[in-house]
């Protein structure tokens, strides 16, 4: 099953033709850091919803200040929360 955002009124997924300056990646929701699943939800607007381990958020809703590079690979900081919806 390919990957697609859980953002409210996103329809990005995986596969989807982009130029590659628009590099799109998906990320995983932090189950198993309450806080952070918490500010995430909150951004998001979606306080109630509760996610699954197969749902991501892709990279269009993080700033870039929310990324680190490591030998050429683009990683989501440990602390970043979503801000762009």
């Amino acid at each position: 099953m390919p990957k697609s955002c859980r953002a409210p009124h996103c329809s990005n997924a995986a596969g989807q033709a982009r130029p590659p300056a628009r590099r799109l990646s998906f990320y995983k929701f932090p189950l198993h850091d309450a806080a952070r699943l918490r500010q995430w939800l909150a951004q998001m607007r979606q306080e109630n919803w509760v996610p699954t381990r197969h749902q991501h958020l892709c990279s269009d809703h993080f700033e870039p200040s929310c990324f680190q590079y490591r030998w050429g690979v683009r990683y989501l900081r440990p602390d970043a929360v979503p801000t762009i919806f």
